[in-house]
C-alpha cells in the first residue's frame, strides 16, 4: 500500500471542510491550540470521541471505556462505522494517533482527514532561555503493542529519528538502546520549520549527533514530505528486513510515522518515549492544517 497526504492550509475552523456525518477523534487540551481544536463547531460532526493511552497498563481509554490496546480496532470499528473519520492530531498523543490510524486502515478506510494547528510560539524554560518547557514527564521508551520490533535483531537494519527541540529524547534512546550503534540510523530535521529560524531550535541542541549520523530534511509541517524520508530508508533495506521509526519531532512528522508503520506492520516498528505534555507548552495558533489522507494499492 501507498499513502499520500494533501495539505490544505487554513485561517481558522470556519474553513474546515468535513464531509457529512463525520466523527471527530480528539485528545485533551493542554494549550491554546488544543482549546481551539476541541471547540470546533460543525454541523457535519455528528460524534466526538475522546481517546487517551495509558502506557503503564497498555490500555486505551475511549470515551472513558478501557480496552487492551491490541484490541483497539474492535472499539474503533463501532465508532467509525458509517462515519467519515477526522482525527485531531493537535490534541491526540502519538500513540492514540497511531491506533486511530491503524483502526481506520484495519476496517478498510482509504480516505480520512487529520487536522493540526501550529502554535504561534513554544514556551521556553525562562526569559532569554534557549531550551523549551514542552514535556513534564518522560516515561521512557516502552513498547507499543502491534508496533513492537526487537531492536537487537539483525533483521532490523535501519532507523529514522524525527528530531524536535528536546535533545534529551534522542540521547536517552541511544543510551537505553546501545544496540542501535549497529544500525543504519538517520536523523531527520524539520526544514523548512514552522516559522523561519525555528529550525535552529532543533539543530543546535543536536549538533554533535548531527555530525555523527546521516542527516536528512523534510518540511516540519508536511506529513507527505516526512513520508518521503521514511520511504527513502525503507527502500534502502534488504527485502524482508525491518526498520524502526522514532517520532520525537513535530506532530506532522509523527503523523507520517503513524501512517507508515500502520501500512507496514510486519516491517516497521516504533520507538517512542511516552512523554507527558506540559500545560501551556505553546501559545496562540499560527496556521490550521487539514490533511486529506488517501491510501491506495501500488
Amino acid at each position: 500500500m501507498k499513502i499520500t497526504v494533501r495539505d490544505e492550509r487554513l485561517e481558522g475552523s470556519h474553513q474546515l471542510n468535513f464531509p457529512p456525518s463525520s466523527v471527530l477523534v480528539l485528545g485533551y487540551s493542554v494549550d491554546d491550540r488544543g482549546d481551539e481544536s476541541t471547540s470546533i463547531e460543525s454541523s457535519k460532526v455528528v460524534r466526538r470521541c475522546y481517546v487517551l493511552y495509558d502506557h503503564e497498563t497498555m490500555e486505551l481509554m475511549v470515551d472513558g471505556e478501557r480496552i487492551n490496546a491490541e484490541r483497539a480496532t474492535e472499539i474503533f470499528s463501532d465508532i467509525f462505522s458509517e462515519h467519515y473519520i477526522v482525527l485531531d492530531s493537535t490534541t491526540l498523543g502519538f500513540v492514540e494517533l497511531f491506533y486511530s490510524v491503524q483502526a481506520a486502515l484495519d476496517i478498510g478506510r482509504t480516505e480520512f482527514k487529520i487536522i493540526y494547528l501550529e502554535p504561534k510560539d513554544y514556551t521556553r524554560n525562562g526569559p532569554a532561555q534557549d531550551s523549551f518547557a514542552l514535556s513534564e514527564k518522560n516515561a521512557g521508551f516502552l513498547p507499543i503493542p502491534r508496533a513492537i520490533t526487537d531492536l537487537s535483531s539483525q533483521e532490523v537494519e535501519a532507523g529514522v529519528f524525527f528530531l524536535g527541540y528536546e535533545s534529551n529524547r534522542l540521547e536517552r534512546a541511544l543510551e537505553d538502546h546501545q544496540m542501535l550503534s549497529d544500525k543504519d540510523l538517520k536523523l531527520v530535521v524539520g526544514v523548512p520549520a514552522f516559522q523561519s529560524g525555528w529550525e535552529l531550535n532543533s539543530m543546535v541542541p543536536h549538533l554533535d549527533r548531527l555530525r555523527e549520523f546521516q542527516v536528512s530534511y523534510c518540511a516540519a509541517n508536511d506529513p507527505d514530505s516526512a513520508l518521503e524520508a521514511l520511504e527513502d530508508t525503507f527502500s534502502s533495506i534488504s527485502d524482508g528486513s525491518k526498520m524502526f521509526v522514532a517520532p520525537i519531532g513535530t506532530k506532522p512528522c509523527s503523523i507520517a510515522a503513524a501512517l507508515f508503520s500502520a501500512i507496514h506492520p510486519d516491517r516497521v516498528g516504533l520507538l517512542y518515549d511516552h512523554r507527558k505534555k506540559k500545560k501551556k507548552r505553546s501559545s496562540g495558533v499560527h496556521v490550521w492544517h487539514e490533511y486529506a489522507v488517501s491510501v491506495y494499492e501500488e
